[in-house]
């Protein structure tokens, strides 16, 4: 998998974006069970905030399995290439095409201990945040009338369409990782990219459909009059969600 220009590899298994090696490299070598030391919540894994030199934050996330493979694997992942530089790619790939999202700062796929170092990895995503946002959920709720709801909603769907028309399959939008900002007219942010996939052309309908489904699930779960699942769809078609870009 080709890597960004702006990015290097620092050794095998962690890239680092240029300018940033001598600051990133010292804990992203340590034992991965390090990026877990005082974590905030935040998915299955652990994320760790760290202060940056240049002033803000950054986010280190560990990858952690759920379901079945949680219990059998916890933080160990043998796909190739990696996890972590796959949602480095897609994160990119999708800046690059206007749409908001972090800034990855470094990518790491650690080798496991004993007879599995050759085959088995643990990865680190180390993420700019992104601040003065709140997730697509909490605007929804603090919105005092459906025209606020439909504005916010069509906020996410501009972003979710940029990002469709670059080819990049989000494969978990949901109310939780669309980020906006103080106003609706300002552009949303999309977050985690885990097991995103960039493309060549832009999605079909069926992966529009896909993200149609999966995001109108999530705001139907917030209870919200009108938006209960049915409701949420109508609203995302109306925005724009329900047709290829």
């Amino acid at each position: 998998m080709k890597l960004p220009a702006e990015f290097a590899e620092l050794r095998a298994g962690i890239v680092v974006r240029r300018g940033y090696e001598a600051e990133l490299a010292g804990w992203l070598e340590q034992a991965p069970g390090a990026a877990s030391d005082g974590a905030v919540a935040g998915g299955r894994g652990a994320t760790r905030v760290v202060a940056l030199a240049e002033g803000g934050r950054a986010f280190v996330r560990r990858y952690v399995h759920g379901g079945l493979l949680g219990a059998l694997l916890r933080d160990r992942y043998w796909q190739r290439p990696s996890r972590p530089l796959r949602e480095l790619v897609a994160t990119e790939a999708a800046r690059a095409a206007g749409v908001v999202a972090p800034e990855v700062l470094a990518a790491a796929a650690l080798p496991g201990a004993g007879r599995s170092a050759s085959w088995l990895y643990r990865g680190l995503l180390v993420t700019r945040a992104l601040e003065g946002r709140r997730a697509l959920g909490e605007a929804l709720r603090a919105a005092a009338s459906e025209a606020e709801r439909s504005a916010w909603i069509g906020c996410a769907v501009r972003a979710i369409r940029r990002l469709h028309a670059a080819g990049i399959h989000h494969p978990d939008l949901n109310v939780a990782n669309v980020l906006v900002a103080a106003a609706a007219d300002a552009p949303a942010a999309l977050i985690d990219f885990d097991r995103a996939r960039v493309r060549p052309r832009p999605l079909d309908a069926l992966h529009v459909a896909l993200a149609c489904r999966r995001l109108s699930r999530s705001i139907a779960k917030l209870a919200l009059p009108g938006l209960d699942r049915a409701g949420a769809a109508r609203a995302l078609r109306a925005a724009g969600l329900g047709t290829p870009p």
